[in-house]
């Protein structure tokens, strides 16, 4: 058998083995940077402030008016969720994603995104999901605070109604309201814009929810209205925190947050580079 020869001049074959390129960032590394863009924006003072503004107006309002409200944990867990539940809530959603994109709105952080190994709506869906995170921070705080103040302050015999908890906790049927949120400052570059349209859906919503609960699920405010007044003595027709009350406004959180959710990313992929 002839042996075979290779020529000094002839190249040798290399295999080839293919090897990571930049193009392969992996979703778990997206949400870990954009969780990091957070720590120096502002979202962590609406995550303090809110929380302390609303338990403060509740328990003034509640300490003030003993003559017509009893002097009960209900009572004051349905004072301290009146406001937060109407216009708070939605107003500090709609905070923590101005500032979260205000970033990508200054100097040329918006053209950079357009070049990261990542697609624009990855960075959209990953900057939007990240929030949860604050959100349900401050939802904790919420918490936190509100038995604080009647253990302290207003020397309330028994402990935290149970309830108020799990209504505090239900915020994440406030998906839908994140996506929506997070569209509005994606497509504008003023701070200030998506925060008012925030506070006149919040306005919109209280109607919605309570004169006509029908539509309540398909308003992302009143959807958050809604599942955080329920089982409150402080407002009729709250709802109760059975699966009669609770299942409804889940069902409706996964349905607005598919949509919503969906229509940021098809917003984020027809994105274009700010000059």
């Amino acid at each position: 058998m002839p042996a075979t020869s290779v020529s000094r001049g002839t190249p040798v074959p290399i295999p080839v083995t293919s090897t990571p390129t930049a193009k392969t960032g992996t979703w778990p590394a997206l949400l870990a940077v954009e969780a990091l863009k957070l720590r120096r924006s502002l979202v962590w003072w609406v995550v303090a402030v809110l929380p302390v503004l609303t338990v403060i107006s509740g328990s003034v309002n509640f300490a003030m008016n003993q003559e017509v409200l009893s002097p009960t944990w209900e009572t004051f867990v349905g004072q301290v969720t009146l406001f937060y539940g109407l216009f708070f809530f939605s107003i500090a959603v709609a905070l923590l994603l101005a500032a979260a994109w205000r970033p990508e709105h200054r100097g040329s952080s918006w053209n950079y995104m357009a070049t990261t190994p990542h697609s624009p709506a990855a960075v959209a869906l990953a900057k939007t999901g990240v929030i949860l995170m604050p959100v349900a921070a401050m939802q904790l705080l919420l918490i936190a605070l509100t038995w604080l103040s009647g253990i302290v302050f207003l020397h309330l015999d028994g402990g935290l109604p149970i309830g108020f908890a799990v209504s505090a906790l239900l915020a994440v049927v406030a998906v839908p309201l994140v996506g929506l949120q997070s569209l509005l400052s994606m497509r504008m570059r003023s701070f200030a814009a998506p925060v008012a349209l925030g506070l006149a859906g919040a306005v919109i919503g209280i109607g919605v929810a309570y004169k006509a609960q029908t539509l309540a699920g398909l308003w992302p405010y009143s959807l958050v209205t809604r599942a955080l007044t329920l089982g409150s003595n402080a407002l009729t027709d709250a709802g109760g925190l059975d699966w009669a009350g609770i299942g409804p406004v889940l069902a409706w959180a996964v349905a607005g947050g598919a949509v919503f959710w969906a229509l940021l990313a098809r917003m984020a992929r027809r994105a274009t580079p700010r000059v």
